[in-house]
């Protein structure tokens, strides 16, 4: 019989990915040209704005894959992985990769960021065996978000 450990699942991970959130939402806080308010008559939020909205959800919900590997007292086990498997998730990252390097050189070259975004994010459900009418349906609600909150919402261009 083999010995259970709450190290074993998600105690470790979340351990991990709590330490480095909330440890980027305090060396933001804590940086002094990292603010989290706006210095500008316009309101728009400072550097530290994403950093510690970002850290702080990265903590929490580390937090909670802990607790939750805690509570499970080493009833899962993670990294069964076999052969075949490890092959076919390598071939994947490194077509997620070369789909990403090509979205950054498209929009170096022709400087239109949303129509690089839509086929990086259309490559990209392909690329994870999506069927065409979701892919088509969330490559256009997905870039049109990402352009509405940062482009009309946050007033940040993405120019080069």
């Amino acid at each position: 019989m083999q010995k259970r450990s709450i190290f074993r699942g998600d105690t470790i991970p979340g351990l991990v990915t709590m330490l480095l959130g909330f440890g980027v939402a305090i060396y933001t806080l804590a940086e002094d040209t990292m603010r989290f308010r706006a210095q500008t008559s316009d309101g728009v939020p400072g550097a530290g704005f994403f950093p510690v909205i970002l850290g702080l959800i990265l903590g929490a919900l580390g937090l909670f894959l802990m607790l939750r590997g805690i509570r499970a007292h080493g009833k899962v086990e993670f990294f069964k992985i076999e052969d075949e498997e490890i092959r076919g998730n390598v071939r994947m990252l490194v077509k997620t990769v070369l789909c990403i390097l090509a979205f950054f050189i498209l929009w170096r070259l022709t400087r239109q960021f949303i129509a690089c975004a839509l086929l990086l994010v259309f490559g990209l459900n392909f690329i994870f065996g999506r069927p065409l009418k979701y892919n088509i349906i969330y490559t256009v609600v997905f870039v049109a978000f990402i352009y509405g909150a940062f482009v009309l919402g946050f007033s940040i261009q993405f120019n080069m």
